[in-house]
């Protein structure tokens, strides 16, 4: 049997048009991913060195990822310009990109989820957020494997089912985080309601960036999603998730790196007493892993203690 040959290219503009501009755009975030990385490592040289380690994996996959998507692009603007066979099929850099992407995000949400139950002893809650982790990471697999052994355009609707299960579960662990972060931000300002300004403001600009962070990902995963339901056969919506991997290493190291705003305002404003036996909420912000009585999310430790006058 043979295999009909395409007679003419296809739509440039959704099949190398989408992936070459969202290089771009990748390189900006890649570049500010660069320098935050830089500032982590500088700045927070006493860090754990399990969170360091961390910190270095997530950034060298998405290095990996970024140079993905390049080899992607030259492939099949530079090299195989005009190949009407080769412009039919995804190259070998689409199921990299995936791939690459999908443990980036596991490995920030999981960073993200530990530090939530760290900070909150949920365990209802981390349990969901493990299972659909678990799942993102099979359906991200499912998706490489399924476009390795399906590469033409033609055959996107294989990918179909692993990757709306990869993008929507992802969706969900990126909105209940931040939803619960939120949520517990929220409560730690409520017991600061008279004076304690400089905590305060620590704590809204947490809440801030939980919400810019987790809605930045969640959208670019959503706008994905759409595209690629709506027409399988094109780029464009695999240009669209070009950047989500630059994301996720960003608002990791933007929650690690907010300690040094907080650590300089909260220098001389680390603890206050309470008369009567009351109950005190302290905040202390801290290069380290944090002790066993600390409850602690992003470097910003917050610790309950019983202190008493005489």
């Amino acid at each position: 049997m043979v295999l009909a040959m395409p007679t003419s290219l296809p739509p440039l503009d959704s099949t190398t048009g989408a992936p070459l501009i969202s290089t771009w755009a990748s390189s900006l975030l890649y570049t500010a991913e660069m320098l935050q990385a830089v500032y982590y490592f500088r700045k927070f040289k006493d860090d754990d060195w399990r969170l360091k380690t961390l910190v270095t994996v997530a950034f060298v996959i998405d290095t990996v990822s970024v140079l993905a998507d390049y080899a992607f692009v030259y492939l099949c603007t530079i090299t195989h310009a005009g190949d009407l066979a080769y412009l039919s099929k995804a190259n070998w850099a689409n199921p990299l990109y995936i791939i690459c992407t999908g443990c980036v995000a596991i490995l920030v949400q999981s960073f993200l989820t530990f530090r939530y139950w760290r900070f909150t002893n949920n365990t209802i809650v981390v349990v969901l957020l493990s299972m659909l982790i678990l799942v993102t990471f099979g359906a991200t697999f499912t998706s490489g494997l399924e476009m390795i052994l399906f590469p033409a355009y033609k055959d996107r609707t294989k990918v179909r089912v692993a990757g709306t299960v990869w993008l929507v579960t992802q969706v969900s662990v990126d909105l209940i985080i931040a939803g619960a972060l939120v949520y517990e931000f929220q409560r730690a300002k409520s017991k600061f309601l008279n004076g304690r300004h400089r905590i305060r403001n620590t704590l809204n600009r947490l809440v801030v960036l939980t919400i810019q962070t987790g809605s930045a990902t969640a959208l670019i995963a959503v706008a994905g999603v759409i595209t690629f339901l709506i027409n399988v056969e094109t780029n464009i919506s695999t240009g669209i998730l070009y950047s989500l991997g630059r994301v996720y290493v960003l608002s990791m190291l933007l929650n690690l790196n907010i300690r040094a705003s907080a650590n300089e305002e909260s220098t001389q404003d680390t603890s206050r007493t309470a008369t009567n036996g009351r109950d005190l909420e302290m905040i202390a912000f801290d290069h380290g892993a944090g002790s066993s009585h600390t409850n602690e999310f992003a470097g910003v430790q917050f610790r309950s203690a019983t202190l008493s006058t005489s």
